[in-house]
């Protein structure tokens, strides 16, 4: 497992450094024949998916804080998330070129959640359902 971003203030080399770690572990995952859980192959890119499992190989359902409040649930404190990335848009770089920018996001399992009320959803898809 590898270490998780802890804070967004860091060097450019220390993103690089941290990026090319992730990118590692994720080749080692699919190296081993991991299986994706479904619950995050279906919300997730797949190199989110990787990134995730990375961070928390026992993750199954996760979402980011303000998703878990909507659907009843608060993230505890303390609780590091899983760092994904997630597109802003594209843009014109200075040659001319269209380029994809992303920022880092956390998500967080429902392990590291609690209920706010006692019929509290479990699952971000029984919200989905209600």
């Amino acid at each position: 497992m590898i270490a998780r971003v802890t804070n967004m203030a860091r060097t450019k080399e220390q993103k690089i450094a941290f990026i090319q770690e992730l990118k590692a572990a994720a080749a080692a995952l699919e190296d081993q024949g991991l299986e994706i859980p479904f619950r995050l192959a279906g919300r997730f890119s797949p190199n989110n998916c990787l990134m995730i499992l990375s961070q928390d190989p026992a993750a199954t359902n996760c979402a980011g804080f303000h998703e878990w409040r909507k659907a009843g649930r608060i993230v505890r404190k303390g609780s590091k998330g899983s760092a994904i990335l997630v597109p802003l848009g594209i843009y014109t770089d200075e040659a001319g070129s269209e380029r994809m920018s992303f920022t880092w996001r956390y998500v967080f399992d429902v392990r590291d959640t609690d209920p706010i009320a006692e019929d509290s959803p479990t699952r971000l898809k029984d919200l989905v359902d209600a």
